[in-house]
């Protein structure tokens, strides 16, 4: 019996602006309308206020939240630890540097000095032991579990010093400090904390309604930002998003679905985009007799252009990838993946090779209906594999239903996505026991595929790292449990009249913000 989680499965399935994308339905009507109304928030660029939006908190302690649209608006009060670049390296903030023990079972992290909170309390490593053991207490839903994964303890060895202990060596350990710290003498004795935030980011909260919170620009880590003043506004989903920043209500939209992109490819707004890791494939169920042979699913990747696929689907808004590695970033080793250049001829040769005939294969890929992208690459797909003798077929669901026949693995293949944490830790993905708790939902089981991912976390050094993940990455692509399609660009979309927004951090749009300006 599978325990798959909700939230898991929908994390693995949906991709999207801060971590979700699909086509969102438009909730309550009534909230929609309040949003849209100019009358009421007036507009984005006249107000000369930064103007964002999110859903409803139920709290606005950052480790407790498990809203990813909260999360985001909390990176304007709150500083991660460390960032993520795009190149998916570990980049100080709070945090000036770590090191890592050469067992690989400790983690030390030193603070900047001179750091403060917006109360003038000065920020310490007792501050990042309050923030662990408050991600520790924090449901598996909230934002930022992860970050504790492995995690035996933590202490603090003086005011700007702390040291992570794991049960075993992790190499992974650094790309799980992104998290928020949040003060320890304020959250520890103010019974309003969670809805009356004390941060040391570029704004702190000024005053609030039902409808939106106002800010006011802050003497955070990083300066005082130049925009004065900002709001976040309450919308009710995504689509209101798109429609209150198209209509210049809110001056900042953040995605990673290019079916957003289209609708602004002529407008004034500026446009920043960056790499992200939001990985689109082509799943077997490889439990099913068909799958099981590697020819087959070789012979299914020499079929599949998946060029065409990233050009007029994805209108080349991708880093194409037959792995899970994005091929952006500074660990990947590309260079040793397998080629599987798109090829009907090759495809064939795989097969009467080793001795089958394409015309014994017949199957059905599922897809989400409400996901044009992912039917459309449904299609094309069976259509490449129909034009080598294959059976193959479109099965269109509604999106709960995908969700609980992949559930169920009452599929043949699927069209899928997943946002992956930072870092290169893909044992959740692909190891043997993620089948039956985890996200490896191509149910794909292999002894020397669980020795090559655990090989790669316990390894310690950047060299061992690499050389360690090389494998993982050569032995994905001869095994080929998916057949990556790419990994999807994202957008910071910011009013015309804003400047100074640079390429953001994976893990925070928001960095770098008190360099925004409305002077051009």
């Amino acid at each position: 019996m599978k325990f798959r989680g909700f939230l898991a499965l929908l994390l693995i399935f949906l991709c999207g602006c801060g971590h979700f994308s699909g086509d969102i339905k438009t909730g309550d009507e009534t909230a929609r309308i309040a949003v849209l109304d100019k009358n009421q928030y007036g507009n984005a660029g006249a107000e000369r206020e930064l103007v964002i939006s999110m859903r409803k908190p139920l709290t606005l302690n950052p480790l407790l939240n498990e809203d990813p649209t909260v999360d985001t608006a909390l990176k304007l009060i709150f500083e991660p630890l460390f960032n993520i670049s795009e190149e998916q390296s570990v980049i100080s903030n709070i945090g000036e540097s770590f090191t890592v023990s050469p067992d690989g079972t400790e983690l030390t992290v030193r603070l900047k000095d001179g750091l403060k909170w917006h109360d003038g309390e000065a920020i310490t490593a007792e501050d990042v032991v309050y923030s662990l053991d408050t991600i520790k207490r924090a449901s598996d839903s909230s934002i930022y579990k992860g970050c504790i994964a492995n995690v035996s303890g933590y202490e603090s060895v003086d005011s700007l010093t702390a040291v992570i202990y794991y049960n075993s060596p992790y190499s992974m350990g650094s790309y799980n400090l992104c998290f928020p710290l949040i003060p320890k003498h304020y959250y520890r004795n103010e019974d309003e904390a969670d809805f009356n935030p004390l941060g040391d980011g570029a704004y702190s909260i000024s005053d609030s309604t039902t409808n939106e919170y106002s800010l006011v620009a802050a003497s955070g880590i990083n300066g005082t930002p130049k925009i004065a003043s900002a709001k976040i506004i309450i919308s009710p989903d995504r689509n209101t998003d798109y429609d209150a920043f198209e209509h210049g209500i809110t001056s900042v939209f953040n995605t990673k679905d290019s079916r957003w992109l289209g609708r602004f490819s002529g407008s004034s707004c500026e446009k920043v985009v960056y790499s992200t890791n939001c990985f689109e494939y082509f799943g077997f169920n490889n439990q099913r007799e068909m799958f099981k042979n590697q020819s087959v699913r070789q012979a299914i990747a020499y079929a599949i252009d998946r060029e065409e696929i990233a050009r007029d689907i994805y209108m080349d808004n991708m880093d194409a990838s037959l792995t899970p590695v994005n091929p952006t970033a500074y660990m990947s080793n590309e260079d040793s993946v397998a080629a599987y250049d798109y090829s009907p001829d090759e495809a064939l040769k795989t097969l009467w090779s080793a001795g089958l005939s394409p015309y014994n294969y017949s199957f059905s890929i599922l897809v989400n209906e409400d996901n044009a992208e992912r039917v459309e690459t449904a299609e094309i797909i069976a259509e490449d594999l129909n034009r080598i003798g294959m059976k193959v077929s479109v099965v269109k669901k509604p999106f709960e239903e995908y969700q609980q026949l992949i559930n169920a693995d009452e599929f043949d293949a699927f069209i899928g996505g997943t946002d992956f944490r930072s870092g290169f830790d893909l044992r959740d993905f692909l190891l043997s026991s993620s089948v039956y708790s985890g996200t490896n939902y191509v149910n794909f089981s292999d002894e020397m595929m669980d020795t090559l991912l655990n090989a790669e976390i316990a390894a310690v050094g950047q060299d061992a790292q690499k050389a360690a993940l090389k494998e993982v990455e050569r032995y994905v692509s001869l095994q080929l449990p998916v057949i990556g399609i790419g990994f999807r660009y994202g957008v910071l979309l910011t009013s015309s009249d804003i400047s100074g927004v640079t390429i953001p951090y994976i893990n925070n749009c928001f960095a770098g913000v008190e360099n925004w300006s409305f002077e051009k």
